[in-house]
């Protein structure tokens, strides 16, 4: 009678957790196989063509972002500058025409006075310094229309003399150095690679039912062998394909992990491993 109401309360607990925690019981572990590569990877080059002078980095560096890779020839380009320069800063004409006006607009004051208190200033006097007047007024007016022009062709000037030099647009680290000082390099030529590895992503192709698991920010555990101890560590999926490959019939996901001590090398392979049934 004792071991018939154990069955029975056993099959009672069995029936209550089953109806509390059945993903649980339909829980899997999934995994599957990828590979990482660096959160920032770029192959720089330059929208202009010249001669590579100077190159101020090598392979392995360490750079910060908006620090100067490398320079082609600009003697030509900062001559230019100066050029501009040296035209925005002259403000003769505007200054002697600016004393005209005021010379000008004082005799025309004395004038316009006597024509209407005494009358002894004939009018077509009057009308010519009035013409003469707005005449340096429109002429000043012209000069600092110019003046801006040539600040505007200034900032253009200093902007062709930065496209001959190459700056990072990210920190990271000098992965590849395609080019040697003294080769000419045409337009959007391709320089110098830079990757960040301070943080990575996993990448893997996997089949639709099992990326329907997954879901943006959810937690996964990455596994990778280096032949010395294995590495184990947390990410975030941060992309899942909108679209699927025909040819594999498989779907894209990377998972974003932090890498600050530079252990994990892009390119390598691992797993990923997630519990279905979770997300």
């Amino acid at each position: 009678m004792a071991k018939i109401m154990t069955a029975a309360y056993r099959a009672i607990l069995v029936a209550i957790f089953i109806q509390l925690f059945p993903a649980l019981l339909l829980a899997e572990q999934i995994s599957v196989a990828g590979f990482t590569e660096p959160y920032l990877d770029s192959t720089l080059g330059v929208s202009v063509t010249g001669q590579v002078v100077k190159i101020h980095v090598k392979e392995g560096d360490k750079v910060n972002k908006g620090q100067v890779l490398l320079e082609l020839d600009q003697a030509a380009e900062k001559l230019e500058v100066r050029r501009r320069q040296l035209l925005v800063d002259s403000r003769a004409e505007i200054a002697a025409v600016s004393r005209q006006l005021e010379t000008l607009a004082a005799h025309l004051q004395a004038t316009r006075e006597l024509y209407e208190t005494t009358g002894s200033v004939p009018r077509e006097d009057l009308e010519n310094q009035q013409l003469e007047h707005a005449l340096a007024e429109v002429e000043l007016l012209r000069l600092e229309q110019t003046k801006k022009r040539e600040e505007i062709e200034l900032d253009i000037a200093r902007k062709q003399l930065k496209k001959r030099t190459l700056q990072a647009p990210f920190s990271g680290e000098i992965a590849e150095i395609i080019v040697s000082a003294g080769e000419n390099c045409e337009l959007d030529t391709k320089l110098v690679r830079l990757v960040n590895t301070s943080q990575g992503y996993f990448v893997a192709n996997i089949e639709m039912t099992v990326s329907q698991q997954l879901s943006l920010g959810q937690d996964v555990e990455l596994q990778f062998s280096t032949g010395l101890q294995p590495i184990t560590m947390t990410g975030q999926i941060a992309f899942i394909s909108p679209v699927i490959d025909p040819a594999s019939g498989l779907r894209k996901v990377k998972a974003r992990f932090n890498n600050p001590d530079g252990q994990l090398v892009p390119g390598m392979a691992g797993i990923m491993l997630f519990t279905s049934g979770n997300n």
